[in-house]
Protein backbone atom coordinates (compact mmCIF):
# COMPACT_ATOMS: atom_id res chain seq x y z
CA UNK A 1 0.00 0.00 0.00
CA UNK A 2 1.43 3.37 -1.06
CA UNK A 3 1.48 6.00 1.74
CA UNK A 4 -0.87 9.01 1.40
CA UNK A 5 0.31 11.73 -0.95
CA UNK A 6 2.74 9.49 -2.81
CA UNK A 7 2.38 8.81 -6.54
CA UNK A 8 4.23 5.93 -8.20
CA UNK A 9 5.21 5.88 -11.87
CA UNK A 10 6.69 2.69 -13.31
CA UNK A 11 8.86 3.09 -16.42
CA UNK A 12 9.49 0.02 -18.59
CA UNK A 13 13.16 -0.80 -19.12
CA UNK A 14 14.92 -3.27 -21.41
CA UNK A 15 14.23 -5.91 -18.75
CA UNK A 16 10.48 -6.55 -18.29
CA UNK A 17 10.91 -7.97 -14.79
CA UNK A 18 12.79 -4.88 -13.58
CA UNK A 19 10.88 -1.64 -14.29
CA UNK A 20 12.18 1.65 -12.94
CA UNK A 21 9.89 2.77 -10.09
CA UNK A 22 9.82 6.51 -9.38
CA UNK A 23 7.79 8.09 -6.58
CA UNK A 24 6.71 11.71 -6.30
CA UNK A 25 5.31 13.64 -3.37
CA UNK A 26 3.97 17.16 -3.81
CA UNK A 27 3.85 19.33 -0.74
CA UNK A 28 0.95 21.44 0.46
CA UNK A 29 2.94 24.62 -0.27
CA UNK A 30 5.12 25.68 -3.23
CA UNK A 31 8.87 25.14 -3.18
CA UNK A 32 11.75 23.53 -5.05
CA UNK A 33 11.92 20.03 -6.49
CA UNK A 34 14.47 17.72 -4.86
CA UNK A 35 15.40 14.40 -6.48
CA UNK A 36 16.93 11.60 -4.41
CA UNK A 37 18.39 8.39 -5.80
CA UNK A 38 19.40 5.12 -4.13
CA UNK A 39 20.94 1.82 -5.27
CA UNK A 40 22.74 3.04 -8.37
CA UNK A 41 24.87 0.07 -7.29
CA UNK A 42 22.89 -2.98 -6.26
CA UNK A 43 25.06 -3.84 -3.25
CA UNK A 44 24.42 -0.44 -1.60
CA UNK A 45 21.27 -0.68 0.52
CA UNK A 46 21.55 2.56 2.51
CA UNK A 47 19.71 4.53 -0.17
CA UNK A 48 16.70 2.23 -0.59
CA UNK A 49 16.26 1.85 3.17
CA UNK A 50 16.57 5.59 3.83
CA UNK A 51 14.20 6.64 1.04
CA UNK A 52 11.65 3.95 1.88
CA UNK A 53 11.54 5.21 5.46
CA UNK A 54 11.19 8.82 4.28
CA UNK A 55 8.23 7.91 2.07
CA UNK A 56 6.59 6.18 5.00
CA UNK A 57 7.18 8.97 7.53
CA UNK A 58 6.83 12.23 5.59
CA UNK A 59 3.41 13.78 4.99
CA UNK A 60 2.65 16.27 2.18
CA UNK A 61 1.30 18.73 4.73
CA UNK A 62 4.82 19.06 6.15
CA UNK A 63 6.47 19.59 2.75
CA UNK A 64 7.05 22.60 0.54
CA UNK A 65 7.78 21.79 -3.09
CA UNK A 66 8.13 18.32 -4.53
CA UNK A 67 10.21 15.19 -3.98
CA UNK A 68 11.19 12.86 -6.81
CA UNK A 69 12.36 9.62 -5.24
CA UNK A 70 14.08 6.74 -7.01
CA UNK A 71 15.02 4.33 -4.20
CA UNK A 72 16.12 1.51 -6.55
CA UNK A 73 17.87 3.13 -9.49
CA UNK A 74 19.25 -0.20 -10.71
CA UNK A 75 16.54 -2.75 -9.84
CA UNK A 76 18.27 -5.58 -11.67
CA UNK A 77 21.54 -5.12 -9.76
CA UNK A 78 19.65 -4.64 -6.49
CA UNK A 79 17.81 -7.95 -6.98
CA UNK A 80 21.15 -9.68 -7.59
CA UNK A 81 23.03 -7.71 -4.86
CA UNK A 82 25.74 -6.81 -7.37
CA UNK A 83 27.55 -3.55 -8.04
CA UNK A 84 26.99 -3.71 -11.81
CA UNK A 85 24.08 -4.83 -13.97
CA UNK A 86 24.11 -8.62 -14.53
CA UNK A 87 22.51 -8.30 -17.98
CA UNK A 88 25.32 -6.35 -19.64
CA UNK A 89 28.02 -5.99 -16.96
CA UNK A 90 27.79 -2.19 -17.08
CA UNK A 91 28.24 0.15 -14.12
CA UNK A 92 25.21 2.47 -14.02
CA UNK A 93 27.36 5.12 -12.30
CA UNK A 94 29.42 5.39 -15.51
CA UNK A 95 26.57 5.45 -18.05
CA UNK A 96 24.91 8.88 -17.79
CA UNK A 97 23.29 10.56 -19.65
CA UNK A 98 22.43 7.17 -21.11
CA UNK A 99 21.12 6.07 -24.47
CA UNK A 100 17.48 5.09 -25.17
CA UNK A 101 18.72 2.79 -27.94
CA UNK A 102 21.69 1.38 -26.01
CA UNK A 103 22.35 -1.53 -23.67
CA UNK A 104 19.98 -2.23 -20.75
CA UNK A 105 22.05 -0.10 -18.36
CA UNK A 106 22.33 2.77 -20.85
CA UNK A 107 18.55 2.68 -21.33
CA UNK A 108 18.13 2.79 -17.54
CA UNK A 109 20.51 5.78 -17.26
CA UNK A 110 18.51 7.62 -19.94
CA UNK A 111 15.26 7.03 -18.02
CA UNK A 112 16.76 8.29 -14.76
CA UNK A 113 18.28 11.33 -16.45
CA UNK A 114 14.97 12.29 -18.10
CA UNK A 115 12.51 11.47 -15.33
CA UNK A 116 14.49 11.96 -12.11
CA UNK A 117 17.51 14.25 -12.52
CA UNK A 118 16.58 16.86 -15.16
CA UNK A 119 13.13 17.77 -13.70
CA UNK A 120 14.79 18.58 -10.34
CA UNK A 121 16.15 21.77 -8.82
CA UNK A 122 18.59 19.77 -6.66
CA UNK A 123 19.84 16.18 -6.40
CA UNK A 124 21.10 13.85 -3.67
CA UNK A 125 22.59 10.50 -4.74
CA UNK A 126 22.81 8.05 -1.84
CA UNK A 127 25.72 5.61 -2.16
CA UNK A 128 27.84 3.53 0.21
CA UNK A 129 30.95 1.38 0.19
CA UNK A 130 28.94 -1.62 -0.96
CA UNK A 131 29.93 -5.20 -0.30
CA UNK A 132 33.75 -5.11 -0.50
CA UNK A 133 34.62 -1.50 0.44
CA UNK A 134 34.34 0.62 3.58
CA UNK A 135 34.46 4.39 3.87
CA UNK A 136 33.61 7.12 6.38
CA UNK A 137 30.32 9.01 6.24
CA UNK A 138 30.96 11.87 3.83
CA UNK A 139 29.24 14.22 1.42
CA UNK A 140 30.88 14.87 -1.95
CA UNK A 141 30.24 17.66 -4.43
CA UNK A 142 31.51 19.08 -7.71
CA UNK A 143 33.21 22.46 -7.93
CA UNK A 144 31.83 23.78 -11.23
CA UNK A 145 31.39 27.59 -11.04
CA UNK A 146 27.67 27.49 -11.86
CA UNK A 147 26.71 25.29 -8.93
CA UNK A 148 29.62 25.21 -6.45
CA UNK A 149 28.00 27.54 -3.90
CA UNK A 150 24.72 25.63 -3.82
CA UNK A 151 26.56 22.29 -3.84
CA UNK A 152 28.68 23.27 -0.84
CA UNK A 153 25.64 24.53 1.04
CA UNK A 154 23.93 21.18 0.52
CA UNK A 155 27.04 19.25 1.56
CA UNK A 156 27.31 21.31 4.74
CA UNK A 157 23.60 20.89 5.46
CA UNK A 158 23.96 17.11 5.32
CA UNK A 159 26.29 17.50 8.33
CA UNK A 160 28.55 14.57 7.50
CA UNK A 161 31.86 14.43 9.40
CA UNK A 162 33.77 14.65 6.08
CA UNK A 163 33.17 16.84 3.01
CA UNK A 164 34.96 15.94 -0.24
CA UNK A 165 35.29 18.62 -2.93
CA UNK A 166 35.87 17.40 -6.48
CA UNK A 167 37.48 19.97 -8.81
CA UNK A 168 35.70 20.59 -12.10
CA UNK A 169 35.09 18.98 -14.45
CA UNK A 170 33.60 15.89 -12.86
CA UNK A 171 34.38 12.54 -14.42
CA UNK A 172 31.86 11.70 -17.12
CA UNK A 173 29.01 9.24 -16.74
CA UNK A 174 27.98 10.04 -13.16
CA UNK A 175 24.63 11.23 -11.84
CA UNK A 176 26.46 14.34 -10.60
CA UNK A 177 28.04 14.99 -13.99
CA UNK A 178 24.57 14.78 -15.54
CA UNK A 179 23.29 17.25 -12.94
CA UNK A 180 26.31 19.50 -13.53
CA UNK A 181 25.67 19.50 -17.30
CA UNK A 182 22.18 20.81 -16.56
CA UNK A 183 23.29 23.35 -13.90
CA UNK A 184 21.46 21.40 -11.16
CA UNK A 185 23.05 21.58 -7.67
CA UNK A 186 23.91 18.09 -6.48
CA UNK A 187 25.74 16.10 -3.82
CA UNK A 188 26.36 12.42 -3.26
CA UNK A 189 26.92 10.71 0.07
CA UNK A 190 28.84 7.61 1.07
CA UNK A 191 29.20 5.60 4.25
CA UNK A 192 30.10 2.27 5.71
CA UNK A 193 29.94 -0.70 3.41
CA UNK A 194 28.47 -4.18 3.41
CA UNK A 195 24.94 -5.26 2.63
CA UNK A 196 23.58 -4.90 6.18
CA UNK A 197 23.67 -1.14 6.92
CA UNK A 198 24.12 -0.18 10.56
CA UNK A 199 21.49 1.78 12.49
CA UNK A 200 24.10 4.52 12.99
CA UNK A 201 24.62 5.02 9.25
CA UNK A 202 20.89 4.89 8.46
CA UNK A 203 20.24 7.51 11.16
CA UNK A 204 22.97 9.72 9.69
CA UNK A 205 21.44 9.43 6.21
CA UNK A 206 17.91 10.14 7.46
CA UNK A 207 19.08 13.15 9.45
CA UNK A 208 21.30 14.32 6.59
CA UNK A 209 18.63 14.40 3.90
CA UNK A 210 16.28 16.27 6.23
CA UNK A 211 19.10 18.74 6.86
CA UNK A 212 19.36 19.35 3.11
CA UNK A 213 15.58 19.67 2.83
CA UNK A 214 15.66 22.30 5.58
CA UNK A 215 18.49 24.12 3.76
CA UNK A 216 16.27 24.20 0.66
CA UNK A 217 13.35 25.42 2.84
CA UNK A 218 11.31 22.35 2.00
CA UNK A 219 10.68 21.53 5.66
CA UNK A 220 10.60 23.82 8.66
CA UNK A 221 13.50 22.52 10.73
CA UNK A 222 16.33 20.05 10.52
CA UNK A 223 16.91 17.53 13.33
CA UNK A 224 19.22 18.84 16.04
CA UNK A 225 22.78 17.53 15.79
CA UNK A 226 26.06 18.36 17.43
CA UNK A 227 27.91 21.12 15.57
CA UNK A 228 31.24 19.53 14.64
CA UNK A 229 33.51 21.09 12.03
CA UNK A 230 33.85 18.54 9.23
CA UNK A 231 37.13 17.31 7.83
CA UNK A 232 37.50 18.95 4.41
CA UNK A 233 39.32 17.07 1.64
CA UNK A 234 39.65 17.37 -2.12
CA UNK A 235 40.53 15.19 -5.11
CA UNK A 236 38.90 13.77 -8.18
CA UNK A 237 37.32 10.87 -6.27
CA UNK A 238 37.54 8.67 -9.35
CA UNK A 239 37.61 5.09 -8.08
CA UNK A 240 38.47 3.90 -11.56
CA UNK A 241 41.91 5.49 -11.03
CA UNK A 242 42.43 4.33 -7.42
CA UNK A 243 44.97 1.84 -6.03
CA UNK A 244 44.08 -1.68 -7.17
CA UNK A 245 45.30 -5.18 -6.36
CA UNK A 246 48.31 -6.16 -8.52
CA UNK A 247 47.44 -9.86 -8.16
CA UNK A 248 44.88 -12.15 -6.54
CA UNK A 249 45.09 -13.46 -3.00
CA UNK A 250 44.25 -12.82 0.64
CA UNK A 251 44.53 -9.13 1.53
CA UNK A 252 45.72 -7.78 4.88
CA UNK A 253 45.02 -4.07 5.36
CA UNK A 254 47.69 -2.26 7.41
CA UNK A 255 45.96 1.13 7.70
CA UNK A 256 42.64 2.57 8.89
CA UNK A 257 40.04 4.89 7.42
CA UNK A 258 41.01 8.59 7.56
CA UNK A 259 44.65 7.77 8.35
CA UNK A 260 47.10 10.25 6.85
CA UNK A 261 49.13 8.20 4.39
CA UNK A 262 52.64 9.02 3.15
CA UNK A 263 53.80 8.39 -0.40
CA UNK A 264 55.47 4.99 -0.51
CA UNK A 265 53.88 3.84 2.76
CA UNK A 266 53.10 0.10 2.97
CA UNK A 267 49.31 -0.19 3.09
CA UNK A 268 48.41 -3.79 2.18
CA UNK A 269 50.00 -7.22 2.20
CA UNK A 270 48.75 -9.89 -0.19
CA UNK A 271 49.39 -13.56 0.53
CA UNK A 272 48.61 -16.80 -1.22
CA UNK A 273 45.81 -18.99 0.16
CA UNK A 274 48.50 -21.10 1.87
CA UNK A 275 49.83 -18.05 3.72
CA UNK A 276 52.85 -17.47 1.50
CA UNK A 277 53.68 -13.77 1.21
CA UNK A 278 53.23 -12.45 -2.33
CA UNK A 279 53.35 -8.65 -2.44
CA UNK A 280 53.22 -5.46 -0.36
CA UNK A 281 51.15 -2.66 -1.92
CA UNK A 282 52.34 0.87 -1.20
CA UNK A 283 50.73 4.27 -1.62
CA UNK A 284 51.64 6.15 -4.79
CA UNK A 285 50.84 9.53 -3.24
CA UNK A 286 50.25 11.14 0.15
CA UNK A 287 46.71 11.72 1.37
CA UNK A 288 43.83 10.70 3.61
CA UNK A 289 42.43 7.15 3.33
CA UNK A 290 38.83 7.54 2.14
CA UNK A 291 38.05 4.08 0.73
CA UNK A 292 39.60 0.84 1.95
CA UNK A 293 39.13 -2.78 1.02
CA UNK A 294 37.04 -4.69 3.57
CA UNK A 295 36.82 -8.00 1.67
CA UNK A 296 39.77 -10.21 2.60
CA UNK A 297 39.93 -11.95 -0.78
CA UNK A 298 40.95 -9.78 -3.73
CA UNK A 299 41.22 -10.51 -7.42
CA UNK A 300 43.73 -8.75 -9.63
CA UNK A 301 42.40 -5.29 -10.44
CA UNK A 302 40.07 -5.00 -7.42
CA UNK A 303 39.96 -1.64 -5.64
CA UNK A 304 42.17 -1.52 -2.54
CA UNK A 305 42.29 2.15 -1.57
CA UNK A 306 41.37 5.66 -2.67
CA UNK A 307 42.92 8.79 -1.17
CA UNK A 308 42.01 12.46 -0.91
CA UNK A 309 44.17 15.44 0.04
CA UNK A 310 43.50 18.31 2.50
CA UNK A 311 41.27 20.98 0.99
CA UNK A 312 43.34 24.16 1.17
CA UNK A 313 41.03 26.08 -1.18
CA UNK A 314 37.87 25.73 0.84
CA UNK A 315 35.73 28.85 1.26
Amino acid sequence: MIPPGLIETSYPTALPDHPLRVFTMTGARPGPTLAMIGAVHGDELEGPLTLSALMRDLHPADLRGQLILCPAANPEALAATTRCSPSDGRNLARCFPGDPAGSPTEILADLIARHVIRPADALIDLHSGGGPIECPVFAGYGDAPETRGANLAMARAFRAPVIWRHPAPLAAGRTLSEAEANAIPAIYVEAGGGIFPSARVLAAYASGIRGVMAELRMIDAAPERDAIAPLRVTGDGDLDAAVTAPLSGLCICRIRLLDRISSGQACFDITDINGQFLRTVTARMAGTAMFLRRSRWVSKGDLLMALATPDDERP
